[in-house]
């Protein structure tokens, strides 16, 4: 049996989102795959076998969660961990997944739960997680989160999944390249770190440069979106999220036209997006390639 799981982007309010701020995610597909290779061994196993003690508590927990006799999830990702694409929430759903269909094989998963499991799972990643990353990756939807409730102007098509959390429709595609810096960062860490480096103006800020990008995206202006995520990617940097190597892939992008730049997730590392035009996706792309940054999605 074949099980997908999507990653996710954020376009805005990294970080600042833990302060109350508004943040918005979007789906990214093919994140990851998995197949139920074995059932009733026991024990609950991932191949290939990851060593790391927050995967094996959140394997014992899993047991817990959807008690199942046992199995061997063969999986394959083509995000890397720790590049800020919900690598933790995807994995976390796939298990989710292949336990509810080894314990209800002739029941059809029931979606509410697969959210309320993975989230539970996400806590042995991140302790105290947003939730941003698991309701996009389970939701398989564009995501504005705001705590403890949305409060900011919206002004197109969503839906309220709960007070902090709504799904959300975009005026217009947002085409974007995604690439992979090359290093990586435990979220943990760099939660900790802006945290000690950001003023106390870091979550209004944020919250700003996001009300200017919905009026933007109410015009449809990408260009004036660009600019947005570069001033984002300025804030950001300024707390400590960034690094030179994701500095440089602003830099390229710029120069080879898009629209705008930043980093996306945690920071410290992980991936940085561009807003593009259709026409010139493959000139960013390939002036990443050039820079030796892995491209993840066009």
């Amino acid at each position: 049996m074949h099980l997908e799981a999507f990653g996710k982007i954020i376009l805005l309010g990294e970080h600042a989102v833990l302060d109350g701020a508004p943040a918005l995610a979007m789906p990214l597909p093919g994140a990851m795959r998995g197949r139920i290779s074995a059932v009733g061994d026991g024990g609950i196993h991932l191949n290939p076998h990851i060593g790391d003690a927050r995967v094996v508590t959140a394997l014992e927990l899993l047991g817990h969660l959807i008690p199942v006799g046992g199995f061997t999830l063969d999986w394959e990702a083509s995000v890397p961990p720790g590049a800020g694409l919900g690598a933790s929430a995807s994995l976390s759903f796939l298990l989710a997944q292949a336990a509810w269909r080894v314990a209800h094989p002739a029941t059809m998963p029931d979606p509410a739960h697969l959210a309320a499991v993975t989230h539970e799972l996400e806590h042995c990643f991140h302790g105290t997680p947003s939730g941003i990353d698991d309701a996009v990756v389970c939701l398989q939807s564009a995501v504005l989160l705001q705590r403890p409730e949305v409060s900011v102007r919206w002004p197109f098509p969503h839906a309220v999944q709960a007070a902090h959390l709504w799904l959300v429709s975009l005026p217009v595609a947002l085409p974007l390249v995604v690439g992979f810096s090359g290093a990586s960062a435990s979220t943990q860490e760099m939660i900790t770190r802006v945290k000690a480096c950001a003023g106390p103006d870091f979550a209004d800020t944020s919250g700003r440069l996001f009300d200017e990008a919905v009026r933007h995206l109410a015009c449809r202006d990408l260009d004036a979106l660009g600019q947005i995520l570069c001033h984002a990617h300025e804030h950001l940097a300024a707390a400590g999220a960034s690094t030179p190597a994701l500095d440089r892939m602003v830099q390229l992008a710029l120069a080879a036209g898009a629209f705008g730049a930043k980093l996306t997730g945690s920071g410290g590392g992980g991936c940085a997006i561009a807003l593009c035009r259709d026409d010139n996706k493959a000139e960013v792309a390939q002036a990443w390639r050039s820079a030796g940054f892995q491209v993840l999605a066009t």
